[in-house]
C-alpha cells in the first residue's frame, strides 16, 4: 500500500506522519509544496484550512490532521506499533501527547523573535513544560521501552532544539535529563534519522534566518 503525503519538509506537523510511516517502513510519496508560491487548488479541495499534512490514501479518500493520520497508519500498520493495546493507556498516550504538542507554538515563535527577552519568555514557556514531561519521562522511551506517538510528536521539537544547539544557542534540554538523554535516542533513531539526512539542518538554518529573529543574526 502506498501513501501520497502532502506538505513541506521543515513542517514539524508533518514530520510526524513522516516519522509514523518510517518506523512502520510503509512506502509512501512526498508531494512537497512551493512555501512561496500560491497553493494549488487541488490543494484546497483536499485540506479544508488549507493546512499540512494532508495524506491520500489509495482508496482515494484525503485524510487531514497530522494525529489523525497517524493513528489511521497504526490502525493499518500496526507493527510496530505507536499505541497501547488497552484503551485507557492508549488515551494515555494520547493526552501526553497534547502536553508535548504545547511546544510547538512557543519553540516556532522563538525562532522568530526579535528581541532576547521575547526568545526567554518564549522559552519560559516551553521550560514549564518540558518540567511537566520531564516528571513523567520514561528510561527507554516516553512511556515504555519502544517508540509510541509521544516520542512522534516529541521528536520534532527536538530536531528543532538540536538546530539550535547547532548554531550556538544554549540547549534547552540541559536542565532535564531524561528529556536530553529521550532527544539523544531518538535523534539517532532510523525513522527521525530519514526526515533530516543530507542538508535538512543547514537549509532549515537558512529558512529560520529569513524569518529576521534575532537568534539566526550574525550567523554568516
Amino acid at each position: 500500500m502506498s501513501y501520497q503525503v502532502v506538505g513541506y519538509p521543515f513542517c514539524p506537523f508533518v514530520q510526524r506522519v513522516l516519522i509514523a510511516l518510517n518506523e512502520k517502513a510503509v512506502d509512501f510519496e512526498s508531494i512537497w509544496l512551493d512555501p512561496h508560491a500560491e497553493l494549488p487548488v487541488w490543494f484546497k479541495e483536499w485540506s479544508p484550512l488549507g493546512k499540512v499534512p494532508v495524506m491520500k490514501v489509495t482508496t482515494g479518500e484525503v485524510l487531514f490532521e497530522s494525529m489523525a493520520i497517524v493513528e489511521y497508519i497504526e490502525e493499518l500498520h500496526k507493527v510496530p506499533s505507536i499505541y497501547a493495546k488497552l484503551p485507557a493507556k492508549r488515551a494515555i498516550q494520547r493526552a501526553w501527547a497534547g502536553v508535548a504538542g504545547e511546544l510547538y507554538g512557543p519553540q516556532y515563535m522563538s525562532m522568530g523573535a526579535k528581541s532576547h527577552e521575547e526568545v526567554e519568555k518564549h522559552f519560559a514557556t516551553m521550560r514549564g513544560t518540558l518540567a511537566v514531561l520531564e516528571e513523567r519521562c520514561g528510561r527507554s522511551y516516553f512511556i515504555g521501552e519502544t517508540m509510541t506517538a509521544v516520542d512522534i510528536v516529541l521528536a520534532p521539537m527536538f530536531i528543532r532544539f538540536d538546530a539550535l544547539n547547532s548554531i550556538g544557542v544554549e540547549s534547552i534540554l540541559a536542565d532535564f535529563p531524561k528529556l536530553e538523554a529521550l532527544s539523544n535516542k531518538l535523534l539517532t533513531h532510523h525513522a527521525v534519522l530519514q526526515i533530516i539526512a543530507g542538508d535538512w539542518t543547514e537549509r532549515f538554518i537558512e529558512i529560520q534566518k529569513g524569518r529576521g529573529g534575532i537568534l539566526f543574526q550574525n550567523l554568516d
